[in-house]
């Protein structure tokens, strides 16, 4: 049986009455209110994430005499996949983005009509209550779609504001303390990384990657000798480049900017402004490990060819635009400028290939069969973290799509990153 659409949920199942009533005040701005109804249901039809299960509930709530509804996006630990809850929660995805969401608190700024990161009117170690965006415009591309320029353009702009507020700051903070203020120090075992590093989950990325590379691709990579250990050492070299750097400018980031993660709002067409979503895989490193996987996550080898420079440029451009002058100062100190920015880029291309070596397996396959293949108790240990070759294989091919953008990351990281090791 698949976890997340086991069972039916009711309100009752997921939030208390003490949480409902938060919820609605905020909302509704009144203490004195009647819940009419409320229907809960699964947020798409399949997998929307794989760290989390995720909802959408809608409460008709009477206020002095006028119905308001109340529209929610919920995202909890998996009530029925024990596995997978045990994974994330082992992992502290849910603290992480709890940590992240009182963070911005303090970060965003409310009355910004352009804002890069939603509200969350409820976040826990196991859950996140949010306003459900799709009724306020926000949307998100398809899952197999690759963005273009105008999105990515957008999509940069946005992460460089989050990195720009948040070097605001800790530059802030290091002035009210009077000394040089680190978030590492803070929470470094929080944002401590299990995954992407040399874990069972990172070797079995390169198993599957070796194993689609020998079945599909027409290069020779099939006679490479050593194909799947080389990947594993190359993926582990990548994964260990995240981390914090002395001597240069460090920041939260946010390591999982697939399509899913930023939603688009849209005047006669054309994208007006973005929101980063989810928090779960926050690491403490130079912000160039953020910008490179977003561009490797999202768009095509030839894009990235035609228009990598032109993105970030634009990147660091309004990064700029969005630090204090206190961190202006700082980032001049560090010699953080333009030049230095590129280098940085430079050194983060080798993970970001690896995130999407690492996900789009998972992520670009179609919700539907992503929750009969990842989501099921019975089996997802063994297709997390020892081999899930034969679906992905058999997905591949059946969906070019799925496997044309498959075997694109991973013969560019062989490209890059294996043969010269040979």
């Amino acid at each position: 049986m698949v976890g997340e659409a086991s069972r039916r949920i009711s309100l009752e199942n997921i939030l208390s009455e003490k949480q409902v009533h938060h919820v609605v005040k905020q909302c509704v701005g009144a203490d004195t209110w009647q819940l009419q109804a409320c229907h809960v249901r699964a947020a798409t039809d399949g997998l929307a994430g794989f760290l989390g299960q995720h909802l959408r509930a809608t409460l008709q709530v009477a206020v002095d005499g006028h119905r308001k509804d109340i529209h929610l996006f919920i995202k909890c630990i998996p009530m029925n996949n024990g596995p997978k809850a045990e994974f994330i929660d082992s992992n502290n995805y849910f603290k992480r983005e709890k940590y992240m969401f009182k963070l911005l608190e303090e970060i965003r700024d409310e009355k910004d009509p352009y804002p890069w990161c939603p509200k969350a009117y409820i976040y826990t170690d196991s859950m996140i209550v949010m306003p459900d965006l799709a009724v306020e415009g926000y949307t998100t591309r398809h899952y197999t779609e690759t963005l273009d320029l105008p999105h990515m353009m957008l999509g940069a702009a946005t992460l460089a504001r989050f990195h720009a507020a948040f070097t605001n700051y800790e530059t802030r903070q290091s002035i009210i303390n009077n000394s040089p203020y680190n978030s590492n120090d803070v929470c470094g075992n929080l944002l401590s990384e299990s995954t992407f590093c040399d874990s069972p989950f990172m070797r079995a990325c390169a198993k599957v990657a070796a194993n689609v590379l020998k079945v599909f691709s027409t290069k020779s990579y099939s006679m490479l000798p050593n194909l799947e250990e080389k990947l594993t050492e190359q993926f582990l070299v990548g994964c260990e480049g995240v981390k914090e750097w002395e001597g240069t400018l460090n920041v939260l980031i946010h390591k999982d900017l697939w399509v899913n993660n930023m939603m688009f709002k849209y005047e006669d067409n054309v994208p007006t402004n973005a929101l980063i979503l989810d928090f779960q895989l926050l690491r403490y490193a130079p912000p160039a490990f953020d910008l490179m996987s977003f561009v490797y996550l999202t768009t095509s080898r030839s894009f990235r060819e035609k228009y990598e420079k032109q993105i970030c440029d634009n990147y660091f451009t309004v990064f700029c635009a969005n630090l204090d002058e206190d961190s202006k100062r700082r980032i001049k100190d560090l010699g953080y400028n333009r030049e230095n920015f590129w280098l940085w880029c430079e050194r983060a291309r080798m993970f970001g290939l690896v995130e999407p070596a690492a996900i789009h397996p998972f992520i670009l396959m179609d919700p539907k069969t992503a929750q009969k293949t990842f989501d099921d108790p019975e089996t997802y240990d063994r297709v997390i973290n020892e081999d899930r070759s034969e679906p992905v294989v058999q997905y591949a091919s059946s969906c070019s799509a799925y496997r044309d953008r498959l075997l694109e990351v991973f013969e560019e990281f062989v490209d890059r990153y294996v043969i010269n090791q040979l």
